[in-house]
C-alpha cells in the first residue's frame, strides 16, 4: 500500500514537471540588441543586461521605442510602461554621459541617442583613436564609437602582451591611417556585452579583417552566428597557415631545419662509411704486402743457404 502511494506521487511529480508552465521568472532565451527579453509567461519585458542602445533612451517611452524597433517578438505589440522591468537600471540623467564598462580613462565614447547605427547597414567613418589589432575608436556621424572588429582575434597588446600583438596592432594602425574607412555592421548583435560597436572594418576597397588574416596576425576567431565575409576569413587563414606568413612562419624553418640535419646526418654517415671502408681496404692492402714481403724473404733466406 505505502509502494503504491509513493509511486503514485513520484508519477504527479514528474507530470507537473513535464507539463505544467515553467516559472513565471524563467529567463526565456538569449538577450536582444538591448540586452533583455520578453518573459513567455505574460509578456512581460525584462531589462537583464542595459546595453548602448538600451542606455540611449532618456524615459521609458523611448525604451519601449527602441524595444519595439529591436525586438520582433510578438509580444511588443502590446508592450506598455506597466510590462517593462528595469530590473534595477535608472535612465541617466539629462546631460549625462553614458561610459563605457571597458573604455579607457583617455577615451571619451559619447552616447549615441541618435542615429543609431542600424545592423546591416555600412556608414563612412573617421579614426579616432587605434586601440589594438582589433579594436579602435570611430567616428560614424559625430559620435565616437569603440568599435570591436568582426570575427577575428588578435593578439592582446594592452593590458598584456602577447607574442605578435604588437605587430598586429602596428598592421592595423598602419592601414587605417590611410583613411578612406567604411564600418558594415553584421550579424545578430550590433552592440557586444562591453558596449562596443561590431564592424566589418573596410580601407577603401580592403576588407581589413582578410588583410590582417592573410599577414598571419590572427590566432582565432570568434563565432556568434552567421557572418557576411566568413568565407573571406577561413580562405586568408589558409593562406596565412600555407605561406607561413607572421605567426605561422615558425612552422617552416623547423621543418626546413629537421631536413637539413636529416641531409646533412645522411652524407655525415655516408662519408664515414666510405672512410671506413677505405680504411677496411686500407688495412687489407698492408697486410697482403707484408705478406708477401716476408715470403719473398724467406725465399732469398733458403735459396743463399
Amino acid at each position: 500500500m505505502k509502494c503504491a502511494k509513493f509511486y503514485t506521487l513520484a508519477a504527479f511529480i514528474i507530470i507537473a514537471y513535464l507539463f505544467l508552465p515553467e516559472n513565471a521568472s524563467a529567463h526565456n532565451g538569449g538577450l536582444d540588441e538591448l540586452g533583455g527579453h520578453f518573459r513567455s509567461g505574460d509578456c512581460a519585458y525584462q531589462l537583464h543586461e542595459p546595453t548602448q542602445i538600451a542606455k540611449s533612451a532618456s524615459n521609458m517611452k523611448d525604451l519601449i521605442k527602441l524595444i519595439m524597433q529591436y525586438n520582433s517578438n510578438a509580444c511588443a505589440e502590446e508592450l506598455n510602461e506597466s510590462k517593462v522591468e528595469l530590473e534595477g537600471y535608472n535612465f541617466p540623467k539629462a546631460g549625462s554621459t553614458v561610459q563605457n564598462s571597458e573604455q579607457t580613462p583617455s577615451t571619451s565614447i559619447a552616447s549615441p541617442s541618435k542615429g543609431i547605427p542600424q545592423l546591416g547597414k555600412t556608414y563612412p567613418a573617421k579614426l579616432v583613436d587605434c586601440i589594438d589589432g582589433d579594436t579602435a575608436v570611430f567616428n560614424i556621424n559625430g559620435k565616437d564609437y569603440k568599435t570591436r572588429f568582426l570575427y577575428i582575434d588578435t593578439p592582446e597588446s594592452t593590458t598584456a602582451i602577447e607574442p605578435f600583438g604588437p605587430e598586429a596592432a602596428e598592421f592595423t594602425c598602419s592601414l587605417l591611417n590611410q583613411g578612406n574607412i567604411t564600418l558594415e555592421t553584421d550579424g545578430r548583435n550590433l552592440f557586444d556585452k562591453y558596449g562596443r560597436l561590431l564592424a566589418w572594418v573596410w580601407v577603401g576597397d580592403k576588407l581589413h579583417q582578410e588583410v590582417i588574416t592573410k599577414a598571419g596576425l590572427v590566432e582565432d576567431f570568434y563565432d556568434y552566428g552567421n557572418y557576411k565575409y566568413e568565407n573571406r576569413i577561413w580562405e586568408a587563414m589558409d593562406y596565412a597557415n600555407s605561406n607561413h606568413k607572421g605567426m605561422y612562419a615558425s612552422t617552416k624553418p623547423r621543418k626546413q631545419e629537421q631536413t637539413n640535419e636529416k641531409a646533412s646526418k645522411g652524407k655525415q654517415d655516408q662519408k664515414t662509411a666510405e672512410e671506413s671502408k677505405s680504411e677496411s681496404i686500407g688495412m687489407k692492402g698492408w697486410s697482403l704486402l707484408a705478406i708477401l714481403m716476408f715470403a719473398l724473404l724467406f725465399y732469398l733466406i733458403r735459396k743463399w743457404r
